[in-house]
């Protein structure tokens, strides 16, 4: 079993040539920190699964702590973070209680990589998160950031900005969902990293509020779990 040596290699320019070798996305501080969490040097498969897990796409890591800055908690708010999406109560109609389920998604890198594949399954998960709490999904909004179009990498901007405005559209209009609002920037410091920021609004009878998160007593009983979907390939798609 290959190891990752993060404990023999104390120079931080030392380690990050090996983690360079070993083709691993994550920062000599952060395998450092894996270390110490487990209390002894990470094999190769534990340092790759934390450089993915740890990632900009799957922890927020630089939205999370101005995030939490926000009160989550409130007398109309019927769910906060936690599961797919937040519940907020709205209004009354004839007798029944209804409520905005909204949730929000980046799928910056993905979209970077494979524009109209990334943006395409940022739209679907985030409707996916909407509609599975039991709302019916009423619309998409997109926040949409791209580098200099005339700049020294115009044509890879370009064919970016094209790829992912195509991808929203693809699946957003195969869905019927329509898209309310958005906005698009172009500026030199996004020539590399493309952000595609996603918001879906739900509406749901109070009464029809589904639960995603598995319930305290799964920690004593056995559960079955089955998962529905195609496969995911070798691109992560």
């Amino acid at each position: 079993m290959t190891v990752v040596a993060a404990s023999r290699l104390l120079e931080d320019a030392a380690l990050a040539a090996e983690i360079a070798r070993l083709g691993i996305r994550i920062s000599a501080a952060d395998l450092r920190r894996l270390a110490g969490l487990l209390g002894r040097d990470p094999s190769l498969v534990e340092a790759h699964v934390a450089s993915v897990l740890w990632s900009e796409h799957c922890s927020y890591r630089s939205s999370r702590p101005l995030l939490g800055r926000f009160p989550t908690e409130g007398r109309d708010v019927i769910l906060g973070p936690g599961e797919d999406s937040g519940i907020v109560r709205f209004t009354e109609h004839e007798g029944r209680r209804y409520a905005i389920v909204l949730a929000h998604e980046s799928h910056n890198h993905p979209s970077q990589v494979l524009p109209y594949e990334g943006a395409a399954t940022g739209i679907g998960g985030i409707v996916r998160d909407v509609y599975c709490m039991g709302a019916d999904v009423i619309g998409v909004m997109d926040a949409l950031r791209f580098g200099d179009p005339d700049g020294p990498r115009a044509e890879s901007v370009r064919e970016i900005a094209v790829g992912v405005v195509d991808g929203v559209a693809g699946y957003g209009n195969s869905l019927g969902v329509p898209n309310l609002g958005g906005d698009v920037f172009f500026h030199p410091g996004f020539d590399d990293n493309c952000l595609v920021n996603v918001v879906a609004l739900g509406i749901v009878d109070e009464e029809g509020i589904v639960r995603s998160r598995a319930p305290a007593g799964a920690r004593e009983r056995s559960y079955d779990v089955v998962l529905v979907g195609r496969a995911t390939d070798a691109s992560g798609f």
